[in-house]
């Protein structure tokens, strides 16, 4: 027989294969409070997936210190295994036994997911995985196959059943005990770019740029097409009202914050920064990060090098002329279809100056060290004064079943660009 470690949970095809194996070599002793086995199960049909949905609550049921002790506290449900027999299952729509797990266990019900591990081209043996419990009682919430609303089911050695009084006991005094509260410690890895730049030089630049936009409109504008559409390109969209209110918006805009203007060139040159968070023994779910800066820190969207420009204020208004109707009618609006992005365990920026950032995860288990991407978010400092050589954040750390908020501060090293020379040259004529 394959020698299988219960302490953990199988990872990769080779990993669940050998452990399908052991299961399959095994007999009905192996089923206990953290495995089942069922060879004869369908998941097209409401009454198997009735089964899944008791397993999920009789699981999630369990005390967690017990269940801590095998497979890092998940439990399993092997479907399509049995006594000397991989036989695997039908395939079927993960969307549907979702939808009817959830009538019973509640849209914010116990964790659990599902491994397939293939048999033949139409067989599979699937694996519910039931994340570790946390204490708190799941009730039953509807009425199905073996299921009654209200009634509390709970996982033991070779069975799923109905909790006992003196179970459920058991269970109110473990809620009824303080919440342990973990220990986290969250850490920015990366610098802050701190860039020198030359204040009064980005501030004359944005007068001279406005200026040569209102030149603009007493000259013939004509359409970079020529010949017929020379004519029918002169025809700006914009009044002359329209287009002097767009200049004396921006100008007041950009002579406010003339470091705005080149905060897309540090987001492409910069480093990005990574966010990590170090948990301790206890599982966390629905976690929520924040961090907070102070001053004149900014948090930019990382953009590629190879996409980077040297574009200043790339959100100042066309030139006179060039918005025009031939232009307009002659573009094709290209219909990109947007894929929703999977946000779990991705900074995202909540204010951009002073920086505030954000990030979610569905889960944290014990012993974890997360760590995001370093191509999601930039810090930058840009200024001509006293500019600091490190920064400090604080940050808050909330999660479900936690009735605590976790705070701390992290320092954050800076690195040094001088950019005073080098946009002299790119602005003066």
């Amino acid at each position: 027989m394959t020698n299988v470690d219960l302490t953990r949970l199988p990872t990769g095809e080779m990993g669940w294969a050998r452990f399908v194996e052991w299961a399959t070599a095994s007999d009905d002793r192996v089923e206990r409070y953290f495995l089942e086995l069922k060879s004869d199960v369908d998941l097209n049909v409401k009454k198997d997936r009735h089964k899944v949905a008791k397993w999920v609550l009789g699981a999630a049921n369990r005390d967690p210190a017990r269940a801590a002790k095998r497979f890092g506290g998940c439990a399993l449900m092997l479907l399509g295994v049995s006594k000397g027999a991989t036989t695997g299952i039908p395939g079927f729509e993960a969307k549907d036994l979702a939808r009817e797990v959830q009538k019973f266990t509640g849209a914010d019900g116990p964790e659990w997911d599902f491994e397939r591990i293939p048999v033949d081209e139409s067989r599979d043996v699937v694996v519910i995985v039931v994340e570790p419990p946390t204490g708190r009682i799941w009730p039953c919430l509807a009425d199905g196959e073996g299921l009654v609303n209200g009634d509390v089911y709970l996982r033991g050695d070779g069975e799923t059943h109905k909790a006992t009084g003196a179970e459920l006991q058991a269970m109110l005094a473990r809620t009824a005990v303080k919440t342990r509260i973990p220990e986290v410690r969250v850490e920015l890895m990366g610098p802050v770019n701190v860039i020198r730049a030359d204040s009064g030089l980005l501030s004359e630049w944005i007068g001279r740029q406005a200026d040569e936009y209102l030149a603009r409109i007493s000259a013939p504008a004509s359409s970079p097409f020529g010949g017929i559409l020379s004519t029918v390109g002169s025809l700006e969209r914009r009044t002359k009202e329209e287009f002097e209110g767009q200049v004396a918006r921006w100008r007041e805009r950009a002579s406010a914050d003339p470091f705005a203007g080149i905060a897309g060139m540090a987001a492409s040159l910069g480093a990005g920064i990574r966010l990590r968070v170090t948990n301790s023994k206890v599982f966390l779910r629905d976690v929520r990060v924040d961090i907070a800066f102070d001053g004149e820190i900014r948090a930019l969207e990382w953009l590629d090098r190879d996409d980077a420009s040297t574009e200043v204020f790339p959100d100042r208004p066309r030139k006179w002329g060039t918005d025009s109707y031939d232009l307009a009618s002659l573009s094709i609006a290209a219909n990109v279809a947007r894929i929703a992005r999977d946000m779990d365990g991705v900074p995202r920026i909540v204010n951009e100056r002073p920086a505030k950032l954000s990030m979610s995860m569905a889960v944290l288990r014990p012993d974890e060290d997360y760590q995001s991407e370093d191509d999601e978010v930039v810090l930058a400092i840009i200024g001509d004064g006293a500019l600091p050589e490190h920064v400090t954040a604080r940050w808050r750390l909330t999660a479900g079943d936690i009735d605590d908020v976790l705070e701390g501060e992290v320092e954050v090293p800076g690195v040094f660009f001088d950019w005073v020379e080098p946009l002299r040259d790119l602005l003066v004529d």
